[in-house]
């Protein structure tokens, strides 16, 4: 295999570019959390978990149906791939809609519960449509992710709203902290960046153009994307829980440091992500393929998450104190949260290759088990420890609850033998 083809040299072009995505993610916050006190860094903090949030639920699992099934088709049929992106954007403005008239309904109990009265209703309303501006850079990334063309996926879904947010914040910096329009800035970004996603898109304008007839109905697609959705959305809870418990159950500066913590440690995550655009279409074409070297590889790609991830988690971990006060000294309050997190997502990034291979293998129903029972330890460990230990107790349930995921996995995927064919292995 050549170097240029060889996973290891793929992985680090991509975690290049994700470190790049991680890097302009974090100057928004620093520029935030150093230009705005620690209560109104929390909000803007918060709402920058919200919109995903409601983005994901709403996706139904489109982005990882698009992901399967393009990453299939010869590379060179553009316009069926154009199809499929087609038929994904069909169903994702409609289900948007239906939840940005959920956001509308639910604005009174968002602006109490989670922002102690303290945030305006205008920047919640303009955050309505956040999701499915939101929807369409995801959607856009995965495609392009779907298609082999990494970097660009990389740098629409991580680099892209942080670019067009730090515009935003440079052109309108004297009125940054005048009446919450950092939050305003927020949703204009969501906006900008949901435009300029389609450059990207090039090769495929023409044939995203023409009038065709629809590959999928919105139903088949709903109905083919719907068993992969728990998936991403259990993921993306076990990730968050935390934070939105916190500010359900705490005060906006606690948000603030929970929520700073819990970005520094998702540093290990992005190599994770980095890594998961590259390892699992190249697995799943090799198991399909060329059968008789998927073991090979998966235990390859396995090795490569673990080195690559214990390292960054060590340097992390070395750098804590550092790393923290860049964002303020207040920050430092969170030093042992995100120790503890650090070491959570470390344990949760040694599932990646092992939950790979039940989506390939067609035994998602395991991994969505797996991901609710975590889920569910982790929520009843957050409401029994947060009153206990705060923003400490957030941080332990992570660590809980991550462990559960990992451990099922791992003994599952030996369980089922799905490194198996007919019982003989590769």
């Amino acid at each position: 295999m050549s170097k240029r083809n060889s996973l290891l040299h793929t992985s680090l072009i991509t975690t290049s570019s994700r470190f790049l995505g991680v890097g302009l993610n974090y100057a928004v916050i620093l520029i935030l959390t150093n230009t705005l006190s620690t209560d109104e860094s929390g909000m803007v903090l918060l709402l920058m978990v919200l919109i995903p949030a409601a983005a994901l639920f709403s996706r139904l699992g489109v982005e990882q149906w698009l992901v399967r099934d393009v990453a299939r088709l010869p590379e060179t049929d553009t316009r069926l791939q154009a199809a499929y992106l087609r038929d994904a954007y069909k169903l994702v403005l409609c289900s948007s809609g239906a939840f940005i008239v959920l956001w509308f309904l639910c604005v009174p109990v968002i602006q109490h519960r989670l922002f102690d009265d303290a945030i305006h209703a205008l920047p919640l309303w303009l955050a309505a449509v956040g999701i499915l501006l939101f929807n369409v850079v995801m959607i856009n990334a995965a495609f392009l992710k779907a298609v082999h063309y990494t970097s660009a996926s990389m740098l629409v879904q991580n680099s892209l709203p942080a670019v067009t947010f730090l515009i935003l914040i440079g052109l309108f910096w004297q009125l940054l902290t005048v009446n919450q329009t950092h939050l305003l800035l927020y949703s204009g970004s969501l906006l900008l960046a949901g435009l300029l996603s389609f450059w990207w898109l090039r090769p495929w304008w023409q044939d995203l153009l023409v009038r065709h007839n629809s590959r999928w109905s919105m139903r088949e697609v709903w109905q083919q994307s719907l068993p992969l959705a728990p998936v991403s959305i259990l993921a993306f809870l076990m990730l968050w829980t935390d934070t939105l418990l916190t500010g359900w159950m705490l005060n906006n500066h606690d948000v603030a440091l929970y929520s700073v913590a819990a970005r520094l440690s998702f540093v290990s995550l992005f190599f994770l992500g980095a890594m998961d655009a590259t390892i699992y279409p190249r697995l799943l074409r090799i198991h399909q393929q060329q059968p008789e070297q998927a073991k090979c590889f998966f235990w390859q790609a396995t090795a490569l998450v673990a080195g690559i991830l214990g390292g960054v988690t060590l340097v992390l971990l070395l750098l804590s104190d550092v790393l923290l006060a860049l964002f303020k000294p207040d920050y430092l309050q969170a030093s042992n949260v995100l120790s503890i997190l650090l070491l959570a997502q470390l344990v949760r990034a040694l599932s990646l290759t092992f939950s790979f291979m039940f989506i390939i293998k067609e035994q998602v129903w395991y991994l969505n088990t797996l991901l609710g029972t975590a889920l569910m330890v982790d929520i009843v460990s957050n409401l029994l420890l947060i009153p206990l230990y705060g923003i400490a107790g957030a941080a332990t349930a992570t660590l809980l609850a991550n462990s559960v995921l990992t451990g099922g996995v791992i003994l599952l995927f030996f369980k089922n033998r799905l490194l198996s064919e007919h019982g003989q292995l590769y």
